[in-house]
């Protein structure tokens, strides 16, 4: 099963998981329209006070057939942007490959919230399309959704805003350097901002991955330090590359995806306080209260002592304060 990885990758599962939530919309919205006709059909013949509830049925009718041009134009949009995508058994292969040596599963943590955040098309009855998501990304259709709301409480109680204001895009990055194992690969960071696909499938070849089908993202500023803040990168390795580069990228996130960061720390740290020893949890939360610390160091110093984007700095400082209240609070201090 693990040579699916070889021909397939993260952005075939993406897709396959985006016609998913599609199509389970189509399908349940032409249910509702042949239920509502139905209804209409047998209380035609019906008098008085029944007319009124004829009028009922048409217009909900009318309000399904509104719906439904929508996800129809949707569902177009997307076989037009893909010309060929996986099938079920395939996409299922795909989600046990990518993911099976990600001990801790941040990396599978950090795909699924990409699914979740997902805007690239407007997706109609959300909590069904994302439970057939979750059947095939997690073997069950509880995950995403349990998923959705840590993160959404999190992200609130962090930085009140709605999480539709954060990159997708970043965190895609973000999950491939996961996957890529950037942990320990620091010259992924070497291949500097905004290597391309083949670049980073070239770094990657140097350190024996050769055969890992990366996909065309393009790794950015920001999602170079998003993927090294939430997986944990270690800081004073990237050092080794360019000092003065690494911590402008880190310095370059935007409050909301700072926030967002810390968030899925959160997310993350209150999953694994439930699935891990109590050794490897207080060796995870020790890694990222480690890192968290230096970055939040750096915009110290940038604030209070530099006086560079205060508007910016400011409000990311405050999300650290509130990601340590948000903290004590899923560790039951």
């Amino acid at each position: 099963m693990s040579d699916i990885v070889l021909t397939y990758n993260e952005k075939d599962l993406f897709a396959y998981l985006q016609k998913t939530r599609l199509e389970t919309a189509k399908r349940l919205n032409d249910l509702n329209i042949e239920k509502s006709k139905s209804i209409k059909e047998e209380n035609v013949s019906f008098k008085g006070t029944m007319t009124n509830i004829g009028h009922f049925f048409k217009r909900s009718v009318g309000n399904y057939g509104k719906k439904d041009d929508t996800i129809v134009a949707e569902l177009n949009k997307f076989n037009n942007n893909n010309k060929t995508v996986i099938d079920e058994s395939v996409a299922r292969g795909l989600a046990f490959s990518l993911f099976q040596n990600d001990k801790y599963g941040l990396a599978k943590l950090i795909f699924a919230v990409t699914v979740i955040v997902d805007d690239d098309y407007q997706y109609k009855y959300t909590d069904e399309g994302l439970a057939e998501a979750s059947s095939v990304l997690f073997g069950n259709r509880e995950e995403l959704a349990m998923i959705k709301t840590q993160l959404e409480a999190n992200y609130n109680a962090i930085f009140p805003h709605s999480l539709s204001s954060v990159q997708k895009g970043l965190l895609l990055g973000a999950a491939i350097m996961a996957l890529a194992g950037v942990v320990t690969m620091p010259v992924l960071l070497g291949a500097g901002v905004g290597a391309s696909g083949p670049a980073t499938t070239a770094a990657l070849a140097a350190h024996g991955f050769g055969d890992m089908q990366i996909g065309l993202i393009a790794f950015t500023a920001e999602s170079l330090a998003v993927g090294a803040v939430i997986t944990g990168a270690v800081y004073g390795g990237m050092k080794l590359y360019n000092d003065a580069k690494v911590k402008k990228e880190f310095l370059s996130l935007t409050p909301e995806n700072n926030a967002l960061c810390l968030a899925i720390q959160c997310t993350y740290i209150e999953r694994a306080k439930k699935t891990l020893s109590n050794a490897e949890f207080k060796d995870q939360l020790d890694s990222i209260l480690r890192n968290l610390g230096i970055l939040k160091s750096d915009l110290d110093f940038y604030l209070f002592v530099e006086n560079e984007s205060t508007k910016e700095n400011k409000k990311k400082i405050k999300s650290f304060h509130e990601f340590d209240n948000r903290l004590i609070k899923v560790l039951d201090l």
